[in-house]
C-alpha cells in the first residue's frame, strides 16, 4: 500500500504538533511522517526518522521553506502545529493548494473569527449562547467598573492557556492588564465562571460541506501538574480556582450534553474542519471560555482511545471517506513527560531548510 506523505508544521516539546504527529503514527501502514520545527533540540523532531530544521513561522522566509520540503517530500497534506504556523498556513494556504497540497485547516474565515476573543463572544452572545461575562481593557476606569470577581485577563488574541491568569480583586486585575499590554498584547477581562471539576474540553469535526464528522469530550482532572497552569485559594472563602494548562488529562465518556453544545457552537461559527472547545458545566448550563481553530493538544489521548481526528479528516479530505460510526473506548488518559538521549551528531545532521 502506498503511504500518504503528511509534513506536520512545527512540531516542538509537547505542544499540538507532536500530538498530531502521534496520531498519525498510530495508524500503521499508512501515513509517512515528515516534521519540521525552527528548533533542532525539540523532542518531536526527534519522534521521526524524516525531519528538517526551518525559519520560525514570523520569518518571510517560512512558507517558501515549507514549500521546498512538501516538493522534495512529494507531501499530500500539510498539518499546522501551533497557533503561530496556523495562522501563517493561512493566510497562504493557496500556494500550497495550487501544488496539489491538501490542507487539513478550517477556512481563513473561521480562523479569523476565532483569533479575536472578544469579536467571538459576541458573536456567540448574539447567537443566543451563553459565555462569560466580557470588556476590553482601555484604561483603569475598565477595571473600577467591574463589580464581579474573581476574574480571568487574558490576552484578546492566542492560545494554550499562554498569559492567562486570576485576578482577585481591582489591583490584581490592574497588575495583570498592565503586565500583558508591556509585552504587546491587548487584554481582555472574563467572569470566571463554573467549577474546575467540572471543566471539559471537546473536540469537533466538520467537513466542509457542513456535515458533521465526529465528536468527543473529555472531563479534565484538574489535580495539578502538567494539566494546571494556575492554581490559588480564596482566603476569604477557602475556594480553589484553577487555569488548566494545555495539556489535557481527564476521564472520556460519552458525555452527550457537552458534545451536543460543542457540535452547536462549531455549525454556528461554520467550521469546515477542527475545533476544540473548553467549556464548564455550570447551573446556568454549559458555557464556554475558550475556543480554537485547530486540532487539540488532546490530540494524541483521543486517538489511543480510537478517535484519530487527524486520520479522520485526512481520509475524507483524500478520498471523500466519511466514518458511519466511531467506535472508541471509555476511559482515563493520563499523561506524564518522557526523557530521551539524543547525540551531537544526531542534532547537527538534521538537515537546514
Amino acid at each position: 500500500m502506498e503511504l500518504t506523505n503528511v509534513v506536520i508544521a512545527g512540531v516542538g516539546s509537547a505542544g499540538t504538533g507532536r500530538e498530531i504527529m502521534k496520531a498519525f503514527k498510530m495508524v500503521k501502514g499508512k501515513y509517512k511522517i515528515i516534521a519540521t520545527d525552527m528548533n533542532n533540540k525539540s523532542l518531536g523532531i526527534h519522534d521521526t526518522p524524516n525531519r528538517y530544521v526551518i525559519p520560525p513561522a514570523k520569518s518571510n522566509e517560512y512558507i517558501n521553506a515549507l514549500l521546498k520540503i512538501c516538493k522534495k517530500e512529494n507531501a499530500s497534506v500539510l498539518v499546522p502545529g501551533s497557533d503561530k504556523e496556523l495562522e501563517k498556513i493561512s493566510e497562504n494556504r493557496k500556494k500550497f493548494e495550487d501544488e496539489g497540497i491538501i490542507v487539513l485547516i478550517n477556512s481563513k474565515d473561521v480562523i479569523q473569527k476565532c483569533s479575536d476573543k472578544f469579536e467571538l463572544i459576541n458573536f456567540l452572545n448574539k447567537k443566543g449562547i451563553i459565555c462569560p461575562k466580557h470588556s476590553l481593557y482601555n484604561n483603569e476606569k475598565d477595571v473600577e467598573e467591574i463589580n464581579y470577581f474573581p476574574i480571568i485577563v487574558k490576552p484578546k488574541s492566542g492560545g494554550g492557556s499562554k498569559n492567562v491568569f486570576f485576578a482577585q480583586d481591582k489591583d490584581e486585575a490592574k497588575f495583570f492588564c498592565k503586565y500583558l499590554i508591556k509585552y504587546g498584547l491587548e487584554p481582555i477581562i472574563e467572569e470566571h465562571i463554573g467549577n474546575y471539576q467540572e471543566e471539559y474540553t471537546v473536540g469537533i469535526l466538520y467537513a466542509d460541506n457542513g456535515k458533521l464528522l465526529t465528536s468527543i469530550a473529555m472531563k479534565r482532572l484538574l489535580t495539578g501538574g502538567l494539566s494546571t497552569r494556575q492554581s490559588i485559594v480564596n482566603p476569604n472563602t477557602n475556594e480553589k480556582y484553577v487555569i488548566s494548562s494545555g495539556i489535557s488529562q481527564g476521564i472520556v465518556e460519552d458525555f452527550g450534553e457537552v458534545r451536543k453544545m460543542g457540535e452547536k457552537i462549531a455549525k454556528i461559527i461554520e467550521a469546515d474542519g477542527p475545533i476544540n472547545i473548553q467549556c464548564r458545566k455550570t447551573e446556568n448550563g454549559i458555557i464556554p471560555f475558550e475556543i480554537n481553530p485547530r486540532f487539540s493538544g488532546t490530540t494524541g489521548g483521543r486517538a489511543l482511545l480510537g478517535h484519530n481526528e487527524p486520520d479522520i479528516l485526512c481520509q475524507y479530505r483524500l478520498f471523500g471517506k466519511i466514518p458511519e460510526k466511531i467506535e472508541y473506548k471509555f476511559g482515563y488518559v493520563i499523561r506524564d513527560l518522557t526523557e530521551k538521549f539524543i547525540g551531537f551528531k544526531e542534532i547537527e545532521e538534521i538537515p537546514k531548510i
